[in-house]
């Protein structure tokens, strides 16, 4: 099934909920913030656009999904069943912005886990964590309802894509890291992908950098037209 939209309407179909069940079901989660069955009616309909991605993966709660299937057609259906797959079964938490903003403090909302596979398990240290990207800050590298993996153990180099917390701000942004100068230690620069944001010039007294980015996941771009 190469389009979200039909993925999630087998999985609700198969989970015995109506469209106005669903949307019930994922209101009641964490935040108990109300959407609407027109809303998955638009996500059936593959009207993805917009749609915030704490909903989307209280769904994969709700229809008990995995999350890479639901979001990109990866791997099983259901959590970490790897169909005798020599794969291990080590996972990492999948967190919205503001839990990730204090990744070794015990957390309050964990919306999922993701699985990693043998090599990214081996090199994955603990805290590390995953998100979903929700703006159009870094398109078109990453681009809304993508998930990226952040190890907080690894030291942001000139060119990383990083995880980073604003002192005055609950959540962290990711964006590509830079040095300020050569004779500025203390400053650097959170880069924008796309031209139309702006870039940040920080300093270690109002900004934390969180982590480092391991792994890009992504939905494939289909041209509908062909």
């Amino acid at each position: 099934m190469p389009y979200f939209g039909d993925r999630i309407k087998k999985a609700r179909l198969l989970a015995g909920l109506s469209q106005e069940g669903l949307a019930n079901a994922i209101s009641q989660l964490f935040d108990k913030k109300k959407i609407s069955r027109t809303a998955i009616t638009q996500w059936e309909s593959n009207k993805t656009n917009g749609i915030e991605a704490s909903n989307l993966l209280k769904a994969t709660k709700v229809l008990n999904v995995n999350p890479d299937w639901l979001l990109f057609g990866y791997g099983s259906m259901r959590p970490f069943d790897l169909g005798g797959m020599t794969l291990k079964t080590d996972r990492v938490p999948l967190l919205n912005n503001k839990e990730a903003a204090h990744p070794k403090e015990p957390f309050k909302e964990v919306l999922a886990e993701v699985g990693l596979d043998e090599s990214l398990a081996e090199i994955a240290e603990p805290y590390s964590f995953a998100l979903i990207i929700n703006d159009h800050s870094m398109a078109p590298v990453f681009t809304p309802h993508d998930l990226v993996l952040i190890d907080p153990s690894i030291k942001p180099h000139p060119g990383d894509y990083d995880a980073a917390k604003l002192t005055n701000e609950k959540s962290v942004v990711f964006r590509k890291y830079r040095p300020a100068s050569h004779f500025l230690t203390n400053q650097f620069k959170l880069i924008p992908v796309n031209d139309d944001w702006e870039e940040m010039i920080l300093t270690e007294q109002n900004s934390e950098v969180i982590g480092t980015l391991i792994e890009h996941r992504c939905k494939r771009r289909i041209d509908k037209s062909k």
